[in-house]
């Protein structure tokens, strides 16, 4: 995949740099809905979920930030489902 191909709020992510995103883009697509889904009972998500949830900036802040850490861990395909939780998100909002 190429960075360009990635959603434009993580293209634009505030705490993503060049570098994590092209780490990202590595991934050889983006994840399905029913895969974004089975996030749901992941510890992390479930945290951010209960204590940010309910301020979108702050969701996307925690989402981004806790993503970064997963790619510094070469765990880039659950770094973007997490990013892709917080698009899908987003998308809901509107």
């Amino acid at each position: 995949m190429n960075i360009t191909e990635l959603p434009e709020g993580i293209r634009e992510s505030k705490y993503l740099t060049e570098e994590t995103l092209k780490q990202v883009a590595t991934c050889e697509r983006l994840p399905t809905e029913k895969e974004l889904f089975e996030m749901r009972p992941v510890p992390e998500v479930i945290h951010i979920l209960e204590n940010y949830g309910h301020d979108f900036t702050l969701f996307e802040k925690e989402m981004h930030e806790l993503a970064k850490d997963e790619i510094e861990q070469h765990n880039e395909w659950f770094a973007l489902k997490l990013l892709m939780v917080v698009e899908y998100t987003r998308e809901s909002l509107v």
